[in-house]
């Protein structure tokens, strides 16, 4: 049933959570459909936690744009910009 309702997210270009326990190839799932859509998707990878901040998925504030009295986060590598995320 997983499976399906992976194939049908992707085939939409729909968002899936997948919640399981420790060990039952969640990520795993996630890095081979990524590689099956596109040779060259953007990953991005976290496991949360209740300590977890917002720089950790959204990446750091620009201090240089902090000057200029501008709120910009450096986004490259970090989730904004992720084709896959897991």
């Amino acid at each position: 049933a997983e499976a399906r309702l992976v194939l049908l997210a992707a085939c939409c270009g729909e968002h899936l959570l997948l919640i399981g326990p420790p060990g039952t190839a969640k990520s795993e799932v996630a890095r081979r459909l990524g590689a099956i859509v596109s040779r060259d998707a953007m990953f991005f990878q976290r496991v949360l936690t209740r300590f977890s901040v917002p720089e950790e998925l959204f990446g750091p504030l620009s201090l240089q744009m902090l000057e200029q009295d501008v709120y910009r986060r450096n986004t490259a590598g970090y989730l904004p910009e992720a084709e896959v995320a897991f």
